[in-house]
């Protein structure tokens, strides 16, 4: 489709949303009233254990939890988990060069192909031990969740590795029975659905989850690093500016099977996508999927109360990763760094293929106690065997002399910056958590992890917590808590002797409720230290001690009983000892969301999203990369001639702004400094979208 007609079917669409908003403003009856309050009540009421394992109403528990409903991020437009995260305050999705999702958090920015956040799907981890991160399931689509738990801050108190900025939990769609289509352009397709059984005694049952989409903007890159100057006398080789490989598929299978105080759990989950701007910020001019990962889990779990006060709980998991990619990094014709071409030039480019598995065998055991009155006491047990199974790279190139060879096989052992095949981790951990009730409105909670690893030591992760409810509208919290997160296998192929980091986090929190408004003011003081950095883009080391500091407000306010606003803003500051600025990730982030409900079954909705200027390595002379903002615009239209029938379109990106993601500038790679892309990771722009539901 042409810009013309992207802009045609925009206006199209946001006509339709106007007229059809201004045509029921009058529309609403007694009965809806009653059911939206209903719906609020029990959104007020909402609990979640992501924060101590212990079920508490999300406004009660330690630290900052925030829940986002799967339906009204729906409404919202939001297409995925990762484009959900947007409206969490101080949390900002991003990409990296090969299109690898990153979630930044507080400030601090993400490194290529590495993750900072603990990643749960239905409560179970799913980070890889070779990236910390867990990309399927950031791009599971948001029509097949129920809810997501996000935690901001230090996690590492219960739930251990890399639960180091926060900590995610992704709750898929166990109820009911609806399939779902979606379309939009870019190339965006998408389908699936979820249904339940309960067996006729209501003893057992279960439920399966499908899902799957593909897309591919085509955004057009700016000058690459091989046309800025890398080997200078080579830039006529640049496919820059051209289109980048931004093609980008996900699919997924989960099936949950209960019976009395047994649950069984199967996960399949796989994405793939092109190499976007290309590893070493060079662009390839092939199409296609070039990296893959593929996630199957097996997890079982039984729970028995053995006494009145005692509870425990065991957890069983098996979990199998793969990752692989092939691409091109250096064009057709390429020779290296101005050597003599007849000896040194790359047919067909540089060429590299990897492979690469884990397997993860887990236990945990949990032991809850409330026999003595006024405390809630946690212990868990918890051991995890982490193995790597087949791993190599096929090369053009010899990895120990840069020198072309005949495209052959290489293993750690020949000097490739990728993991052994006898590389594992063994992790043993011991949880201790007291929740006391020190009176009817002040509840203390302290507790300490401490985690054994046998390749980097050990470390305990505390946290001690209050909250005082001074009455029904106010509440009051405090809190300390530490974290710490391991070196991946990837990283630690690049950089051996890296130090694990460690963070210490102190926030202070006010929340006011009432039927018709919600306010959270939060602030917060890390100090992190050995934060893992690249070093450029194939590279990691220890940057020096990091300080944040920052505020977030959120406000949800209800105007009668169809209207609704909800925004939030988080300004931080963060800065090496030194003083110098820490890359990546934006210095002010807010969102400012209007909803309109005339109707139970209408939600009109207008996102406004800003994202502040961004900040360079020290190593770089460019400018700070500006801010953006951006509006979406959704209409959902429920019953739509058919009961279970819902209808809803949309226009992300109204106004078709500039949005870029900071690359990295330089990268010493072979004596050879190479430039990035001058002009960032551009976005793609304007795209309307349209998706149909039926709930059975």
């Amino acid at each position: 489709m042409t810009k013309t007609g992207r802009r045609r079917w925009a206006t199209g669409l946001m006509l339709i949303g106007v007229a059809g908003m201004s045509a029921l403003a009058w529309a609403a009856s007694d009965g809806e009233d009653a059911a939206e309050l209903q719906g609020l009540l029990e959104v007020l009421e909402q609990q979640t254990e992501i924060a101590t394992k212990t079920k508490l109403n999300a406004d009660y528990v330690p630290g900052l939890v925030t829940v986002l409903h799967g339906e009204e991020m729906e409404a919202l437009g939001a297409r995925t988990v990762w484009d959900a995260l947007r409206l969490v305050p101080g949390i900002e999705p991003s990409a990296d060069a090969i299109g690898a999702r990153q979630i930044l958090v507080r400030g601090i920015g993400g490194s290529f192909a590495s993750g900072n956040m603990k990643i749960l799907l239905n409560g179970r981890a799913m980070n890889s031990a070779l990236s910390a991160s867990a990309n399927p399931v950031l791009n599971l689509s948001i029509a097949q969740v129920d809810h997501i738990e996000v935690v901001r801050g230090p996690g590492s108190a219960v739930h251990g590795e890399f639960a180091y900025a926060g900590v995610l939990n992704v709750i898929t769609r166990k109820q009911g029975r609806e399939v779902f289509l979606h379309a939009g352009e870019s190339e965006v397709y998408a389908a699936g659905g979820f249904a339940h059984w309960r067996s006729e005694d209501g003893r057992g049952g279960g439920s399966i989850n499908v899902g799957g989409w593909h897309g591919a903007a085509g955004t057009n890159a700016g000058q690459d690093a091989l046309y800025n100057g890398f080997n200078a006398s080579q830039s006529a080789l640049s496919n820059a500016p051209g289109r980048i490989d931004d093609e980008v598929e996900q699919r997924s299978v989960l099936l949950d099977l209960y019976r009395d105080a047994l649950s069984l759990s199967l996960v399949y989950v796989e994405d793939g996508h092109g190499d976007h701007f290309g590893t070493i910020n060079v662009l390839d001019n092939d199409q296609g999927i070039d990296y893959r990962n593929r996630y199957l889990m097996a997890s079982g779990k039984g729970s028995w109360a053995l006494t009145e006060h005692l509870r425990t709980e065991l957890a069983l998991g098996w979990q199998y990763y793969e990752n692989r990619y092939n691409t091109r990094l250096l064009p057709d014709g390429f020779f290296w760094f101005n050597k003599t071409p007849a000896l040194t030039q790359l047919p067909g480019g540089y060429l590299s293929k990897g492979y690469y598995e884990e397997q993860r065998l887990s236990a945990d055991l949990d032991v809850h106690w409330d026999g003595w009155e006024g405390h809630r006491w946690l212990a868990s047990l918890g051991l995890a065997r982490i193995s790597v199974g087949d791993s190599w790279q096929e090369n053009n190139v010899d990895p120990a002399t840069n020198n072309p060879t005949p495209t052959q096989r290489f293993f750690k052992e020949d000097g490739i910056p990728w993991p052994s095949e006898h590389r594992s981790r063994r992790i043993a951990s011991f949880t201790l958590q007291d929740e006391y009730r020190l009176s009817e409105d002040v509840t203390l909670t302290a507790g300490a992890r401490y985690d054994d690893y046998d390749d980097f030591g050990s470390n305990t992760s505390p946290r001690l917590a209050a909250v005082w409810r001074l009455d029904r509208s106010h509440i009051l919290k405090a809190q300390y808590a530490e974290a710490f997160r391991p070196p991946t296998f990837y990283e630690t192929g690049f950089a051996p002797d890296l130090k694990p980091e460690t963070i210490r986090t102190a926030e202070l929190g006010y929340v006011f409720k009432s039927a018709e408004t919600e306010v959270h003011l939060t602030a917060f003081r890390s100090r992190l230290s050995n934060l893992i950095v690249n070093n450029g883009i194939l590279g990691y080391g220890n940057a020096d001690t990091v300080r944040v500091k920052g505020a977030e407000g959120e406000i949800q306010q209800r105007f009668g009983p169809h209207f609704r606003i909800e925004a939030n803003l988080t300004v931080t500051d963060t800065e090496q000892a030194g003083g110098g600025t820490v890359a990546g990730a934006a210095n002010r982030l807010a969102n400012l969301v209007l909803r309109y409900e005339p109707r139970s079954t209408q939600t009109y909705a207008m996102w406004l999203r800003h994202v502040g200027e961004r900040g360079r390595e020290a190593s770089d002379p460019r400018e700070k990369l500006s801010g953006y903002e951006t509006v979406d615009l959704a209409a959902s239209f429920g019953n739509l001639g058919v009961k279970g029938l819902t209808l809803r379109i949309g226009v992300s990106n109204v106004f078709d702004r500039e949005v870029r993601y900071p690359a990295f500038n330089t990268l010493d790679l072979a004596g050879q400094t190479i430039r990035s892309y001058a002009n960032d990771y551009p976005q793609p722009g304007r795209a309307g979208w349209l998706q149909v539901s039926y709930a059975m």
